[in-house]
């Protein structure tokens, strides 16, 4: 393998993906990298483009310009899909007459497989005594499980998850994140996942992917994505002092419900030089934070309809 070969290896990109439907355009120039050795989740409101770009990246659309590679290359060009990425984007279709067993001894055939690998993923995603059971019976958790058991089959460098927590119990959902950060951590491997469940996804990612309206909002490392819009905590017994000693710096100062003071446009080192210069004194001065439901709502927010004059 070439060294260009091997720095792409494992690596999603997305190049000026755009999609149009008639007179919608699903996906408009998106552009972002998902890396080896990480969890990324992909984010968005309903109809932001997530299914879209997963399905172009994967070769089930094609893009109206734009391109998404896996390992450096169209998922058409890819010399062993099967076994380069495993992807799961509904957790419906399954024959419903045939068993797991049976249901992933198909797919061991198509993608060249022993029968005995069936039964290893099985028993890695806690299904080996619903194994000869028909998938009509199976829970939506259960499905979930199966879907995810067919992704794995090939054992591949990549994961490419829609709403994979849909249905867990929340010993299932533990056990999801325990299996994805092994496969990033340990493994060394990509971990692409698409969630409404924001709340999951913080316990889960280290980085995110955020669109809407079929756009680029943010890419980047979740702890970086919180604490810049978290802003710093400061508590000081001379509040309107401080405020004045932190103008030159043109921040956004609000008081918080439990007495101290929020800023927003400066490093906790701004504040704590701006304070000290001006004799202030502080009893609490750090970094603030929000969670990822905040950021994300602040994120994707549709801008306000312009307001009629006289309204």
């Amino acid at each position: 393998m070439s060294p260009e070969a091997t720095a792409l290896e494992g690596r999603i990109v997305a190049n000026d993906l755009t999609k149009v439907f008639g007179e919608v355009k699903a996906v408009d120039g998106l552009s972002f990298s998902v890396e080896p050795g990480s969890v990324t989740g992909f984010l968005g409101p309903n109809g932001a483009g997530k299914t879209t770009t997963l399905r172009m990246i994967l070769g089930l659309a094609t893009p109206t310009s734009g391109t998404g590679t896996i390992s450096g290359l169209t998922y058409a060009h890819l010399p062993h899909p099967g076994r380069t990425v495993g992807a799961v984007l509904e957790a419906t279709s399954f024959h419903p007459g045939r068993s797991a067993r049976n249901h992933l001894r198909v797919f061991c055939a198509a993608a060249g497989l022993p029968d005995k690998r069936a039964d290893e993923v099985l028993e890695w995603v806690g299904l080996t005594q619903a194994a000869r059971y028909s998938v009509r019976g199976f829970s939506l958790g259960m499905r979930q499980r199966l879907g995810l058991a067919t992704a794995l089959l090939g054992n591949p460098r990549v994961l490419l998850l829609d709403e994979p927590a849909n249905g867990l119990d929340p010993e299932g959902i533990a056990w999801l994140r325990g299996l994805l950060r092994h496969f990033a951590d340990v493994d060394g491997r990509t971990v692409l996942i698409s969630s409404h469940v924001l709340s999951e996804v913080e316990q889960t990612v280290d980085r995110v992917v955020i669109i809407a309206r079929g756009r680029l909002l943010y890419e980047g490392r979740l702890a970086d994505l919180e604490g810049a819009n978290g802003g710093v905590v400061v508590r000081t017994p001379s509040p309107e002092q401080l405020s004045g000693a932190l103008a030159p710096l043109n921040v956004k100062v609000t008081p918080r419900a439990d007495g101290s003071l929020g800023v927003v446009g400066a490093t906790p080192e701004a504040v704590g030089h701006a304070a000290w210069a001006a004799h202030v004194e502080l009893h609490e001065l750090r970094a603030g934070s929000s969670s990822l439901e905040e950021t994300f709502l602040r994120l994707t927010a549709e801008p306000s309809a312009p307001t009629e004059p006289g309204a």
